[in-house]
């Protein structure tokens, strides 16, 4: 027995000593998380829209780094995809510095609030202007794939954007969207598929980016792209067409929309009709994008008590779930089910179909103003999630009222996820043309 308790002992100790190890390894390897803690001196009351709040050095990435991101996100996509898009991406040329700041914006009631994101930047000659890309990101369900904490882990958009875009010569700028990122910014609710939130936080970022610039002694060469996918497909609609209306010192030179849900409602529907539901990459995705979409417009729109939107066990669940911008994953996608509309009540999803909860949800389409700047719409015909009609509706919208709008398809037909690799490498093509142009 007293053997048996010394072996126990033993492994309890060594499993503490490898723990401890592991962290030292850790940290010595420049891995651990930076994240901007809560400050009372932060008055942003007092503060203007894109100040720039906070700005930290994170890391410079090389350019074999850069190659490695770009071959990781390879193996998210079909072999053939792949290897196109490596092609058309090219080797980087430069290192890239990332930056992880915290900056002004607002909330849907229009209050100011922090925010955060990451600002990558190539270690170019300094004299040597750069073109500005202001990148909306795709939906994320936990705060884990924010843009300022991915980039620490060599796991998300930002480290694909640093490997296809910086590494080529442009700045990019990713915001986290309001209540997601950093500490200081958690404690805000998020404003997820909100439209006018999600514009908001994209010309902000633009502000702070030039901020953070000027610091910096840097400069751009006047050449200022828009791009997003999914999620950020409707975003970066919105901030185009907010940067049209109310920004002019900040023409944009060209813009790409992918794979987004301008149509709100239309997204919606396809969620909520498809039998079975919508499933991406094993995990119930249509009602995923359902609940926390709903428990977001819940809180801006008050569309009553959870337990008349949703059938239990889902109206107190969601609350435990999407109030937390940290819980897991593996959580999230083990807790909700395939089909979407059992989660709803009849009465929300009448109102849903044809109502006020549909009139609120149109609120956030992206498709009802004409662009003048080059917008060129992205999508894929085997796109399950936004089907390809989302998009080429919203195209043909824009198109007969007069926008500088194109329509593309990517190089193969592949689904919401397997798709973005050569998306991005489309988008980039599109760009590179106009700033060899400029050259």
């Amino acid at each position: 027995m007293k053997s048996t308790k010394k072996i126990f002992l033993q492994l309890f100790l060594l499993l503490i000593v490898v723990s401890l190890l592991a962290f030292v390894l850790h940290t010595l390897s420049g891995k651990t998380l930076k994240t901007i803690e809560a400050r009372a001196a932060y008055d942003v009351s007092a503060a203007n829209r894109g100040d720039l709040l906070f700005n930290e050095f994170y890391q410079t990435f090389s350019t074999e780094q850069s190659t490695a991101f770009l071959e990781k996100l390879g193996k998210s996509t079909t072999p053939e995809s792949a290897q196109w898009s490596m092609e058309q991406l090219g080797s980087p040329d430069y290192p890239v510095s990332a930056y992880i700041i915290e900056y002004v914006t607002i909330n849907h009631a229009g209050e100011k609030i922090p925010c955060s994101g990451v600002v990558l930047i190539p270690e170019k000659n300094a004299s040597s202007p750069m073109p500005l890309l202001i990148y909306q990101h795709a939906t994320i369900m936990t705060n884990g794939t924010a843009p300022s904490i991915s980039i620490q882990k060599a796991s998300g958009e930002s480290n694909t954007l640093a490997g296809a875009f910086a590494s080529d010569g442009y700045v990019v700028a990713i915001s986290d969207y309001v209540g997601t990122g950093q500490p200081n910014c958690l404690s805000y609710p998020s404003e997820y598929l909100y439209a006018d939130s999600e514009a908001a936080n994209g010309v902000d970022i633009l502000i702070a980016t030039g901020h953070l610039l000027d610091q910096l002694q840097l400069s751009t060469n006047g050449q200022l792209f828009l791009s997003g996918y999914s999620e950020g497909g409707q975003a970066v609609s919105a901030l185009a067409k907010l940067i049209q209306n109310d920004y002019p010192q900040y023409p944009v030179t060209a813009a790409v929309f992918m794979e987004g849900p301008y149509n709100m409602n239309a997204a919606m529907n396809n969620f909520l009709d498809t039998p079975g539901g919508v499933v991406m990459d094993g995990r119930p995705g249509g009602s995923l994008v359902c609940a926390k979409a709903v428990y977001a417009y819940q809180q801006i729109y008050d569309w009553g008590a959870m337990d008349t939107i949703f059938n239990k066990p889902y109206d107190t669940r969601v609350e435990k779930n999407f109030s937390n911008p940290t819980t897991p994953l593996i959580v999230l996608a083990a807790n909700y089910p395939k089909a979407t509309d059992n989660m709803f009540t009849a009465s929300f999803l009448a109102s849903a179909k044809d109502g006020t909860v549909a009139a609120d949800i149109a609120a956030n389409n992206t498709d009802d103003w004409v662009p003048q700047m080059p917008v060129t719409f992205l999508t894929s015909s085997e796109d399950g999630l936004i089907p390809a009609s989302v998009t080429e509706n919203a195209y043909q919208k824009m198109l007969a009222a007069g926008g500088n709008v194109k329509m593309s398809y990517t190089q193969y037909p592949l689904n919401h996820l397997q798709n973005y690799m050569q998306a991005i490498a489309q988008s980039k093509t599109i760009f590179d043309s106009y700033v060899n142009a400029a050259n």
